[in-house]
């Protein structure tokens, strides 16, 4: 099954993107969510992704049950593997995040996929996330909205 270009276009995306942080941290009970941001959109596409960290400093494990984008759109999460030596995406639901342990939403794995955006994500906004858990229940965080760098010399459209 052939899979759409705009997966292969944010994987190649998400791949620029490792390393950076966010200044601001949540809190939801015992969670705490850092490091959230997402790359500028492509083109007039209004689809996306974000990536952040949640930290259990509990005792208790928790699940991350929902994201919802409190301006419109959908999001949901998935994570990225590569299989048969092609980069394919699967929903996840409810992932653990265990006492003590962190979940990570990174490039090349876990995100969130974000569609059906009401405009295309531009560098320096904020994106707006509501997050429901299991334990700690509901929070709203805001993630950074970062340019996405300039491809590297003699790069093209053969690496999308």
């Amino acid at each position: 099954m052939r899979q759409p270009g705009w997966i292969f276009i944010l994987a190649f995306v998400a791949s620029l993107y490792g390393g950076q942080t966010a200044a601001r941290d949540y809190r939801a009970g015992a969670l705490v969510i850092s490091q959230a941001w997402a790359p500028e959109g492509l083109g007039k596409q209004k689809i996306g992704v974000a990536y952040f960290t949640i930290r259990n400093q509990g005792e208790t494990p928790d699940r991350l049950l929902a994201i919802e984008l409190p301006a419109g759109g959908a999001a949901t999460l998935h994570e990225s593997l590569m299989q048969d030596g092609v980069m394919r995406m699967r929903p996840v639901e409810a992932p653990e995040i265990p006492p003590g342990g962190e979940l990570l939403l990174q490039p090349g794995g876990l995100h969130v996929m974000l569609s059906n955006l009401p405009a295309t994500l531009t560098a320096g906004e904020q994106l707006r996330l509501k997050l429901q858990f299991a334990v700690a229940g509901e929070t709203e965080i805001e993630a950074e909205v970062r340019p996405r760098p300039a491809p590297a010399a003699g790069k093209g459209h053969q690496d999308h």
